[in-house]
């Protein structure tokens, strides 16, 4: 099997995000890592990327979008009182009890700051309050751009295009399942990890350097180097199935479009490195896209 970069076909065709090619017989994956995008700038969608998509009978994502229709009243009950399980602390025990000393303190002084109240995220597990935070905190940030969800783009892409679309989670209790099965320490790192993101500050340049293939790692590095439960979590375990996965479309005569968060495709335990150490791809036939 042959993992190579997807280059541009011509000179005239500007670099775009890392983008892998797979092959194995008949069988071939496309893999991109995408990050933050904008309504102005579609420059992401690179005619080398336009034609894979184009190529490719499927496409795979990580999570589904929450579901419309479908759901008798009695389905949608249950569904709802499972995520409500899955989301919430059990009787006896709030979120600050999940999160190290330090975590707690530092999110006590967050929400104080942009006014979330304390009784709001009590019952939530770590990895509900999360979003609760996230969103609070990009309620109160200026953006200088309107944001696009590329995952989105592509999915509505495929729909028009009549191809199949397919999910890591298929749906929003498969997500919440795996998210609660996170170790203790995880949930409070998850919580840690977006606080450290916030004192970073918001940087442009550096949100869509992905899109000219330089993506920033200091998130994923620092994941690594302080978090090592969230990171066997988010990272090792994620990208080990994503793995298995694309090693069963090889198996098929098919073409397939596999679009995911850029940190899973960097670092030493990325999707394509660990292609490599799995023995699905030989050592040699690793390389990173040039850029």
């Amino acid at each position: 099997m042959v993992l190579a970069p997807y280059m541009a076909a011509s000179k005239n065709e500007s670099r775009g995000p890392l983008f892998w090619r797979i092959t194995r017989g008949k069988g071939r994956v496309f893999l991109m890592g995408f990050g933050d995008a904008k309504t102005t700038d579609e420059s992401w969608l690179t005619p080398a990327i336009q034609r894979a998509f184009g190529e490719s009978s499927e496409l795979w994502l990580e999570v589904a979008p929450p579901a419309t229709a479908g759901q008798d009243a009695e389905s949608k009950a249950k569904a709802d009182a499972l995520y409500e399980s899955l989301s919430h602390e059990p009787p006896g025990r709030t979120l600050f009890d999940e999160l190290d000393p330090e975590v707690r303190a530092r999110t006590l002084a967050y929400i104080a700051k942009v006014g979330i109240p304390k009784q709001k995220l009590e019952s939530l597990r770590p990895w509900s309050a999360y979003y609760v935070i996230n969103s609070a905190f990009w309620s109160h940030a200026k953006l200088s751009y309107e944001p696009v969800y590329v995952d989105e783009i592509l999915r509505k892409l495929a729909v028009e295009q009549g191809k199949r679309v397919e999910y890591e989670m298929p749906s929003g209790i498969a997500f919440a399942q795996f998210m609660a099965a996170m170790p203790q320490k995880a949930q409070s790192q998850y919580i840690e990890w977006l606080l450290d993101f916030f004192e970073d500050g918001l940087d442009d340049a550096a949100s869509f350097a992905w899109m000219k293939g330089h993506p920033i790692v200091k998130g994923l590095d620092r994941m690594r180097a302080k978090m090592p439960q969230l990171y066997q979590s988010m990272q090792v375990q994620r990208n080990a199935w994503w793995v298995h996965k694309i090693d069963n479309l090889l198996a098929s005569s098919g073409t397939y479009f596999v679009a995911i968060g850029e940190l899973h495709v960097l670092g030493p335990d990325g999707i394509p490195n660990q292609l490599k150490r799995r023995g699905i791809i030989r050592p040699s036939e690793l390389r990173e896209p040039t850029l």
